[in-house]
């Protein structure tokens, strides 16, 4: 669950192929809007499994190695030992191409390697996050999908996140109300294990209080507490009201929230061109 953050964490290859537009919704809800032309979709879906893979590969010569070959740099098959780490590490809701992965489990890593990259790149929150955990191992784990720690006067503030694929002919909206229904259920259960990074923040003793505290202020509806919704999508007949009515689900005030909604054409045909990538990284499919 706990990755990286910082300055690091940021994907500027990803974020300047997507338009970015950052507006409120009539509620007040902060939201921002994302939109991938499909002629970029090749080099994003590049950006997104690199982002995966640099974010999941610890060992830098592992990590080098894949991205020669993802990126085309390269064409010597790894040695059975780094194919065997790769595979166990990136191929998570993924699979092989004897045995992919389900496209709903596919499209759900996509939806939440998204959020990872892009959150970064607005002004709509209360800055920009000094922390980014997330996203999960696998996009079925119990817990919470992301939260995000940001400066705010002398102390910090979060939001936690939940993001979701939406691949109906439903209107947006119900999948947005869906991820809010989920967070308003289990939100101390996903707080409380994000709390737990405390453990491993040893050079700022007030940040790791503040992990510390994360149930507790969500349950006095502290200011520094606060929700976000992201959604991955085909390019939606509707978009503008789908955020409106979060508000309504946890009795915090509109600028307490954030929307994202990533618009990605054939959100499918995306989704499987990042899987492709991942596996020519680890030596598995060879572009045709």
């Amino acid at each position: 669950m706990v990755a990286d953050s910082g300055p690091n964490r940021r994907n500027p290859a990803l974020a300047a192929l997507v338009e970015l537009r950052a507006e409120a919704t009539a509620s007040g809800v902060p939201c921002l809007y994302a939109e991938l032309d499909s002629a970029q979709h090749r080099s994003a879906a590049l950006a997104v499994a690199v982002g995966i893979a640099t974010r999941r590969v610890r060992d830098l010569r592992l990590l080098e190695s894949w991205r020669l070959r993802a990126t085309g740099e390269g064409d010597e098959p790894p040695p059975e030992r780094d194919s065997l780490v790769l595979a166990a590490t990136l191929l998570e809701n993924v699979g092989t191409p004897d045995a992919p992965a389900s496209d709903s489990h596919l499209r759900g890593l996509v939806a939440e390697a998204l959020w990872v990259d892009l959150v970064s790149e607005n002004d709509i929150g209360p800055g920009t996050p000094i922390r980014i955990e997330g996203h999960d191992w696998s996009s079925t784990d119990p817990g919470g999908d992301g939260l995000t720690v940001y400066e705010e006067g002398p102390g910090y503030c979060y939001r936690l996140w939940e993001s979701k694929y939406h691949g109906s002919e439903a209107p947006i909206r119900e999948t947005v109300n869906e991820a809010c229904r989920q967070i308003r259920e289990r939100a101390l259960k996903y707080l409380a294990r994000f709390s737990l990074v405390e453990q491993h923040i040893v050079t700022d003793r007030n940040l790791a209080t503040f992990y510390g505290r994360l149930a507790e202020l969500w349950v006095d509806r502290d200011p520094a507490a606060g929700v976000g919704i992201a959604i991955g999508a085909k390019t939606p007949r509707e978009e503008a009201d789908c955020f409106d009515h979060v508000i309504k689900y946890f009795g915090l005030t509109a600028q307490q929230h954030q929307g994202h909604l990533h618009m990605v054409g054939d959100f499918s045909a995306f989704a499987e061109r990042v899987r492709e990538v991942l596996w020519k990284g680890c030596g598995l499919w060879i572009e045709r």
